[in-house]
């Protein structure tokens, strides 16, 4: 019996120390791997050189900006201030349907689509929209 618990306990800490969790964030977040993130309303969100495993919710009035780092799910940011992405990947849809949401990919690729209103402005340099723009990006 004892040497069952030897054996259990460290296998145990070894799957707990690589969960990921959710997180709300309103300042910055480095070298991580969230589940899910949400960045509150008003509040400004850096994330470097982490993985983001789910979806990112951006409030209103926040921003988000992601440096060298991964979204494995979507961005949510309707009536979101600011979407900036820097040598980074989102292999879900950016939604920006409701504001005058500025995003602006630097080096950047994502994988689905690009939903936009009419007052949402969309900078791309060196980046690359796998999907489709849908709305009225501009």
């Amino acid at each position: 019996m004892n040497k069952i618990w030897k054996v259990i306990i460290p296998i145990s800490f070894a799957l707990c120390s690589s969960l990921s969790f959710a997180a709300t964030c309103n300042s910055v977040i480095d070298n991580n791997t969230l589940s899910d993130l949400t960045i509150p309303a008003g509040a400004t969100c850096t994330v470097n050189n982490s993985s983001i495993e789910g979806d990112v919710n951006i409030q209103k009035d926040a921003s988000l900006i992601l440096n060298s780092s991964s979204i494995q799910g979507s961005i949510q940011a309707n009536q979101a201030k600011a979407v900036r992405l820097i040598n980074s990947s989102v292999s879900g849809d950016i939604h920006a349907p409701q504001a005058a949401t500025m995003i602006h990919l630097e080096k950047s690729v994502i994988s689905g689509d690009v939903h936009c209103s009419a007052s949402t402005r969309l900078q791309t340099n060196q980046s690359s929209i796998e999907g489709q723009k849908t709305g009225k990006c501009r």
